[in-house]
């Protein structure tokens, strides 16, 4: 089976490999383009961590960033997550994550923060540029919140011709933004590349903006990340 995986570039490798290993053939299709923000200016918007009772970080490039900035000192506050590859990025490193919701989502993580009482506490929100404002619209009414912004969330200049899509079985898209981006792209010819291919979704949010655009979703597992996606397509 030929699969088409929407992720950025600097991702690709690693799943190239898990496609693979399935015994499958992996095309990458760089949906998006991560751009960190200068180590300086985030280090200055956020001041010093240990100020903070919880640090929540919504995403896997997120936290990769926080780490290459901060090392170390990610221990020295709580950490939330919203799904389970951020907290395997951190784990990795030897950053213990203090809370992961039952479901990937920013509403989610908010009701299990507030729930552990957060009333009157500073919490830290380092994140995309882009993305939902139901966590921090929810968690300030108990909270203060410091919302940082770690990278930019730009539509590739590279995004490959649709003919890509040539021979593809099944396509796994990664995010919302990337459907937006590839549809901004391709245009018109984005719904019928689509028509005869098995589409899965890694959550509700990316399933919802394919179903906007008109695009059938087969597949969305219960765990958000593209090894679910793949068993879930096997």
């Amino acid at each position: 089976m030929k699969i088409a995986i929407t992720r950025p570039r600097e991702k690709a490798d690693e799943t190239i490999k898990r496609v693979e290993n399935k015994g499958w053939k992996a095309v990458i299709i760089p949906g998006v383009e991560i751009i960190p923000r200068a180590e300086e200016e985030v280090k200055k918007e956020i001041g010093r961590l240990e100020e903070y009772h919880w640090l929540i970080l919504t995403s896997a490039s997120g936290a990769e960033i926080m780490l290459q900035y901060f090392g170390e000192e990610l221990k020295k506050v709580k950490l939330a997550v919203i799904g389970p590859k951020t907290k395997k990025v951190l784990e990795e490193k030897g950053v213990n994550v203090d809370l992961v919701p039952k479901e990937y989502k920013g509403e989610n993580l908010a009701e299990e923060l507030i729930s552990r009482g957060v009333d009157g506490t500073k919490i830290l929100v380092a994140r995309a540029s882009i993305g939902r404002e139901v966590l921090i619209e929810r968690l300030r009414r108990h909270a203060e919140i410091n919302e940082v912004v770690l990278y930019d969330v730009a539509q590739p200049r590279d995004i490959p011709d649709s003919k890509i899509m040539d021979g593809v079985d099944a396509v796994i898209f990664t995010s919302s933004q990337s459907v937006k981006n590839l549809y901004k792209a391709w245009g018109e010819e984005f719904g019928k590349l689509l028509k005869n291919k098995k589409i899965c979704a890694i959550g509700p949010i990316t399933a919802g903006t394919l179903r906007g655009l008109g695009v059938r979703v087969d597949v969305m597992p219960e765990e958000y990340t593209v090894d679910a996606c793949l068993e879930a397509l096997r």
